[in-house]
C-alpha cells in the first residue's frame, strides 16, 4: 500500500504480515493457538466454516476501525469442572446491540475470540449460544482465566467480565482423626480432604452445631487440605462424636467423616513374683483410647505419686499400646508391692494396679538356675482393670 498504509481502508494500523508462499502469492497469517487459520497446499487460502477470505479480512479491518470508547460493565466469577461444560453468559445484552464480541485475556487483543457478526474460525470446544453467551466444553485447567464480552451499541459499549476458575474436586472422601496437643491437656481434631483444586472447605461439627461458634474451642487452623480444631478438655466426655463435613465448589454432595473420642481402657498380665537379684517385667496394655493415651508408671497410692523414670534399675519400653516396666536386680526391701499403670488422654484417665512379690531363695531352689527359679516363682492369678 502506498504511503505505508495497510489494506484496512487506508488506515495506518499495521496489518498482519503475510510471508511469501513457495507456490507464489502470500501465505495465511501465522496460526493463533493452532485453531484460527488453515492453508491449502495448492491454491488460495481457505477458512473453516466457508468464510471467504476477502469478507473475513474486511470484517477484521472494520472491527479494527471501531473507535475505543470507555465501556461500563459488570463482573462475576464462575466455576467449571475439569472435563465438563460451562456457559459464560454475556449478561444484560440489549436488543439494540449491533455486535457481541468475546475476548480471552486482554479485552483489547486482536483478533477477538468470537464475534456474533464474523465467523471467526473457532476451536471446536468453543461455541456461541444465542449470539451472545460463550459455551466451552471439555474444560481443561488451562482454560482458566479472564473472559470479556463486549456489547457494541450505537453510542456506548457495555462490557461484562467473567473470571473462569476450572476446578477439580477431590476423588476420595475426608479423613478424620484425633490427637493430643503437645501440652497433653487439649484435644486436637484433624480433618483432611486432599486432591482437589481449589482447596475444599472443611467444618467440624458436634451435635449439629459448628465448632467454630463454640466457646470451648481454643484455636482453629487450616493448611491447604487440612483443618484442625483445638478443644478445651473440660467439655469432653466418653464416646462423644465429632463430625467433619467437606464441601467443594463443583461438588453438590457434602461428604463427611466422624471421630468418636474414648477414655482409655486398661488390661494387665497376672501378678508377678521375682527372686532377689533377678529381673522382672511388668506389662500394661491399653485396649481402647481415642486419641491415643500416654502411659506412665508409678508406685502405689500409699506412697507419693512420683512417676518412675527410665534409668538405673528401671527400663521402660512401649510398643504401640503396650508398655513394659522392667526392674533389674529385684530387692525385697524396695521393689515389692503394687505399681500403678496410668493411661491418660484429654478425655480422662484410667489407673490399673500391677502387683509384684519379691522372694528370697530357699531350700533346694538355691541350687537351681535363674531361669528355673523364675519359672517356678511366677504365679498364675488373673487380673484385669
Amino acid at each position: 500500500m502506498a504511503g505505508g498504509q495497510d489494506g484496512c481502508l487506508g488506515t495506518d494500523t499495521p496489518s498482519p504480515s503475510l510471508p511469501a508462499h513457495r507456490g507464489g502469492g502470500q501465505a495465511a497469517p501465522p496460526p493463533r493457538g493452532g485453531r484460527l487459520w488453515r492453508w491449502r497446499r495448492h491454491g488460495a487460502m481457505r477458512l473453516p466454516g466457508g468464510t471467504p477470505p476477502a469478507r473475513f479480512f474486511l470484517a477484521l479491518c472494520v472491527w479494527k476501525l471501531v473507535p475505543r470508547r470507555e465501556a461500563a460493565g459488570t463482573e462475576e466469577v464462575v466455576y467449571g469442572k475439569v472435563g465438563g461444560t460451562i456457559l459464560l453468559l454475556c449478561r444484560n445484552v440489549s436488543k439494540e446491540a449491533t455486535e457481541v464480541v468475546w475476548f480471552q485475556g486482554d479485552p483489547h487483543s486482536f483478533p477477538p475470540l468470537f464475534s456474533s457478526k464474523v465467523a471467526f474460525p473457532p476451536d471446536v470446544r468453543f461455541s456461541l449460544v444465542d449470539n451472545g453467551s460463550l459455551r466451552i466444553s471439555e474444560l481443561r485447567l488451562q482454560d482458566e482465566g479472564n473472559y470479556t464480552c463486549k456489547e457494541v451499541l450505537n453510542k456506548t459499549d457495555h462490557e461484562h467480565r467473567v473470571q473462569l476458575l476450572v476446578a477439580n474436586p477431590p476423588h476420595s472422601t475426608p479423613k478424620c482423626w484425633a490427637e493430643t496437643s503437645s501440652s497433653g491437656l487439649m484435644l486436637q481434631l484433624f480433618c483432611s480432604w486432599p486432591g482437589g483444586y481449589p482447596h475444599p472447605t472443611l467444618h467440624w461439627r458436634e451435635e449439629g452445631h459448628d465448632l467454630e461458634n463454640s466457646s470451648w474451642v481454643i484455636s482453629s487452623s487450616s493448611s491447604s487440605d487440612t483443618h484442625v480444631e483445638t478443644l478445651n478438655s473440660s467439655h469432653l466426655s466418653h464416646r462423644k462424636v465429632f463430625k467433619c463435613v467437606g464441601s467443594h465448589v463443583v461438588n453438590q454432595e457434602e461428604p463427611a467423616c466422624t471421630v468418636e473420642i474414648k477414655i482409655p481402657s486398661l488390661e494387665s498380665e497376672p501378678p508377678k513374683t521375682c527372686f532377689v537379684g533377678d529381673d522382672v517385667t511388668l506389662t500394661c496394655r491399653v485396649t481402647e483410647s481415642t486419641p491415643a493415651a500416654r502411659i506412665t508408671w508409678l508406685r502405689d497410692i500409699s506412697r507419693p505419686e512420683v512417676e518412675i523414670q527410665a534409668g538405673g534399675r528401671y527400663l521402660i519400653t512401649q510398643e504401640g499400646n503396650v508398655s513394659r516396666l522392667t526392674i533389674r536386680n529385684c530387692s525385697q526391701d524396695t521393689d515389692g508391692g503394687c505399681y500403678v499403670c496410668k493411661a491418660q488422654n484429654p478425655v480422662g484417665l484410667r489407673e490399673l494396679f500391677v502387683c509384684l512379690t519379691v522372694k528370697r531363695e530357699w531350700g533346694c531352689l538355691g541350687s537351681l538356675g535363674q531361669g528355673a527359679r523364675r519359672g517356678l516363682g511366677d504365679t498364675v492369678h488373673g487380673g484385669h482393670g
